[in-house]
């Protein structure tokens, strides 16, 4: 349940001309009770104006926010994002939940059932915050794609929105498309002897279809030391979007693995609420062979994760990679090599390398001599760019880069600077996209998908390999490393508690 909705909009946060309110709901109901319940500790709502200024201050979009203030900024204050406490004349009201998107913030006050004299209680504690912000991600949904012109002008069915999202101020729907349907379509009925579920209140007609996309996703870090190992984790996600005739159509499938090359195991499989029922049990780590896994569920309306998945048997890495740079005043000279392994897909949709330059000038010159693709430098002249292109070598699978970068003698204070990366602490991050491929080898096996009650449809599936977060750290510098290094796991490196030393 919910005291006060409010929509603002800005286009930049230091120009308080620019800031507007676009629209603030109330409801009359909830407040009576919100009274009844912290009796002399309740708090009136402020203003509109009390309310944006408070707001703008707490999150730091006001003119000279960027100055320490004691009570917003100090460490000693218990941050819980997005839920924020905001000062105004009447005192301070809390809890009050903020998603912002798009230029746009979305905010709501809900009701706390739980008397705050002694403390605020936490907010696991608080359902309605939950609620709060399920509401608030769905409006901000439902506005995602429109202009800040198409806002302006549609704003005001907000209104329609929230009366059949939150009626009275009760939270009944947070889907956006759930929502949109009820309030631009009249409702499907079934017959009596057909349940409709309420998630569902209009039902597609049209042709069948169903898209199912596995995206593979790959982190890794490099060290290129002999007595710290590399790292790396291997995951993906499993989206479907299903239009189907019915109420409840079921859909099976099969999550296989190709017969020819990797074949990994999903040790780890973690579905959706409307799957009916699933091999997600965890994988025996000494299993080899890599099984299908069988899937069977009820789907929504919208897009959405049927599952996500972890792979731990991964034994290599989809591109190696050699970073050797050594900085001498304000040159760095620097060799790159990296070699695509056995098996990976040699098609990509692109693959670069950047290099950053912390603590220095701007580059103001670069000699490049690259085996393939081009070298730019980024707009604010900090990155080395290598586009290496859409394949590698066929034969020898690796490309090579040699460059000498000049830099400036001044250093740009206005623009971010990572502090480790200083001298030869410098790292080279690898960005790459496979089309038509997962490393792990799983695919939707299209045979094997059925649908219930029998009826045609068209069958889409889609794979990708991409790359999450890909490091590889200057062989000559220090490296940011999590994980204990071997030479340290040694029994000479750890005493025995019983020796006294």
């Amino acid at each position: 349940m919910h005291q006060q909705i409010v929509v603002q909009t800005f286009e930049n946060p230091r120009d308080l001309r620019l800031i507007q309110h676009l629209k603030r709901k109330t409801f009359p109901t909830v407040e009576k009770q919100a009274k009844s319940i912290h009796g002399e500790h309740y708090v009136q709502l402020p203003k509109n104006s009390e309310f944006v200024n408070g707001l703008l201050f707490e999150l730091g979009h006001k003119t000279g926010s960027e100055k320490f203030i004691q009570s917003r900024d100090t460490c000693r204050k218990h941050e819980q994002k997005p839920v924020y406490e905001v000062a105004h004349g009447s005192g301070n009201t809390w809890p009050i939940v903020v998603v912002e998107q798009r230029g746009l913030l979305f905010c709501c006050l809900p009701l706390v059932t739980q008397t705050m004299t002694d403390r605020k209680p936490s907010l696991i504690e608080i359902p309605s915050v939950t609620l709060g912000f399920s509401l608030l991600c769905g409006m901000a949904d439902y506005l995602r794609l429109m202009n800040p012109r198409e806002i302006e002008s549609r704003i005001s069915e907000m209104y329609l929105y929230l009366n059949i999202a939150a009626p009275f101020g009760c939270p009944l729907d947070v889907n956006s498309d759930t929502v949109t349907a009820k309030m631009y379509n009249k409702p499907s009925y079934l017959p009596k002897t057909n349940k409709q579920p309420a998630w569902k209140p209009v039902l597609y007609k049209g042709k069948s279809s169903i898209y199912l996309a596995i995206t593979e996703y790959i982190r890794a870090i490099q060290y290129s030391r002999e007595n710290v190992p590399d790292t790396w984790d291997l995951y993906g996600t499993i989206s479907c979007k299903a239009d189907l005739e019915g109420a409840v159509p079921d859909i099976t499938i099969n999550i296989s693995h190709t017969p020819e090359g990797a074949s990994l195991p999903l040790d780890h499989l973690m579905i959706h609420p409307c799957v009916q029922s699933a091999d997600s049990a965890v994988i025996d780590p000494s299993e080899v062979k890599a099984a299908p896994r069988r899937v069977r569920f009820t789907p929504p309306a919208e897009m959405f994760a049927l599952c996500h998945y972890t792979v731990s048997s991964l034994k290599q890495l989809p591109i190696t990679a050699i970073y050797d740079m050594k900085m001498s005043g304000r040159i760095a000279t620097l060799k790159v090599q990296l070699t695509l392994t056995q098996g990976i897909r040699n098609t990509f949709e692109y693959c670069e390398l950047q290099m950053p330059f912390y603590n220095r000038g701007t580059i103001t010159n670069h000699e490049s001599t690259a085996s393939q693709g081009n070298v730019i430098t980024s707009p604010d002249k900090r990155i080395l760019v290598w586009n290496v292109g859409l394949k590698f070598p066929p034969k020898s699978h690796s490309a090579s880069l040699e460059s000498t970068v000049t830099f400036t003698e001044v250093k740009h204070t206005d623009l971010y600077e990572d502090p480790f990366c200083i001298n030869q602490n410098a790292y080279a991050q690898l960005f790459f996209k496979i089309s038509d491929f997962t490393q792990s080898g799983c695919y939707i096996d299209p045979k094997s998908t059925q649908v219930s009650p029998n009826t045609k449809f068209k069958l889409t599936t889609v794979q990708e390999y991409v790359s999450a977060e890909y490091k590889v750290w200057n062989c000559n510098g220090d490296a940011l490393i999590s994980s204990v290094p071997k030479s340290l796991l040694t029994n000479e490196h750890f005493p025995d508690k019983d020796s006294g030393s």
